[in-house]
């Protein structure tokens, strides 16, 4: 039985065929997950990963991004397996996002 993540063989409409940079938090989640899943630690298998946004439930699946569904399950599978609770992950981007340049710095560097 299909679920709402595999529309492989439906109607989608056109393919939008632009290439789209990554952005640097997709580069960072990447990195994150593949550190977490190689073969030295394998703390979070891409398995888990897929399962937990299979899981989502299709409002949630269609709201986020690829990556982005790809991090909050790894935070979700971090989170059952009692390694991070999200009020820890949250805490922790909180602090390191104001440890960012902000955007009139930015503006000012690339000048």
């Amino acid at each position: 039985m299909s679920g709402y993540h595999d529309i492989g063989g439906h109607a989608a409409g056109p393919i939008v065929k632009t290439e789209l940079p990554f952005q640097h938090w997709e580069k960072q989640a990447e990195a994150i997950r593949n550190l977490l899943g190689d073969n030295a630690r394998r703390v979070v298998s891409l398995d888990e990963i897929r399962l937990g946004f299979e899981s989502f439930g299709l409002e949630k699946y269609q709201a986020y991004s690829f990556y982005r569904r790809r991090l909050e399950a790894l935070i979700d599978t971090q989170e059952k397996k009692g390694l991070i609770t999200r009020s820890e992950f949250e805490q922790e981007l909180s602090a390191v996002q104001s440890r960012w340049p902000s955007q009139d710095q930015q503006r000012r560097w690339a000048a």
